[in-house]
């Protein structure tokens, strides 16, 4: 091949990868602009007179069963008056207890950097936790589990605070042991809480992401809706 040949296909070449580089730095950077920025994590829903309420929804999907029915139960919460706080769990960067025990040395500061320590001033002033999750492998989500174990951060002498609590699942399964996990794990929670439980709603026959879209009997929402209005 003659010099001047080889010369001209370096250049060619060398531009064609610099045209496409460019091209795709313009597609990425117009990507990055059109991205919908994130959805808010926590909600103040309304302001009562009532319990001041921290409702953890723990569910990764948005507008799904769980999400459904917990927003039923606030609902009934907020026309009785009572002031309802709402964290999307799932959509938290939140990892579980480490075990390293640093909380119990350092003024009861979990030494963990991310979402818990949003949470950790809106659980200490709650008068009731409301806990709402999925049914995933016959318990409670990765998330909410990660929630509670870092609560240990803020124990005195294995002491944690009183908190009222409540208990919203939903699961494809309506067999009769369906939720026996979780609720016997909601119940040794609550139990370390004060042993203030309010009371559980556990909704079954749920259409969960394996069908075209997720469905949840619409009497499930109206007594959810309900015992919220009856707290």
């Amino acid at each position: 091949m003659e010099r001047r040949t080889f010369l001209r296909n370096c250049i060619l070449t060398a531009g064609s990868v610099l045209i496409g580089g460019s091209a795709i730095f313009r597609f990425l950077k117009v990507s990055k602009q059109k991205e919908e920025p994130l959805s808010t994590t926590i909600e103040t829903i309304c302001q009562g007179n009532g319990k001041n309420v921290l409702v953890l929804m723990s569910a990764g999907t948005r507008k799904g069963n769980t999400d459904r029915l917990t927003d039923a139960y606030i609902r009934g919460l907020s026309e009785k008056g009572h002031s309802v706080t709402k964290v999307y769990l799932g959509s938290m960067h939140m990892a579980g207890c480490r075990g390293c025990g640093a909380c119990q040395h350092n003024g009861n500061r979990c030494v963990v950097q991310d979402d818990m320590q949003l949470l950790y001033p809106l659980f200490v002033a709650c008068d009731m936790l409301v806990m709402a999750s999925p049914l995933y492998f016959w318990t409670i989500t990765a998330k909410l589990k990660s929630f509670i174990e870092r609560l240990y951060a803020i124990s005195v002498e294995d002491k944690y605070p009183e908190k009222e609590t409540v208990l919203l699942m939903t699961a494809g399964d309506n067999n009769k042991h369906t939720f026996d996990q979780a609720l016997n794990y909601f119940h040794i929670i609550s139990g370390v809480l004060g042993g203030k439980e309010i009371g559980t709603y556990l909704a079954g026959g749920c259409t969960g992401c394996e069908n075209i879209s997720r469905q949840i009997a619409p009497e499930h929402l109206e007594k959810a809706y309900k015992m919220g209005l009856d707290l």
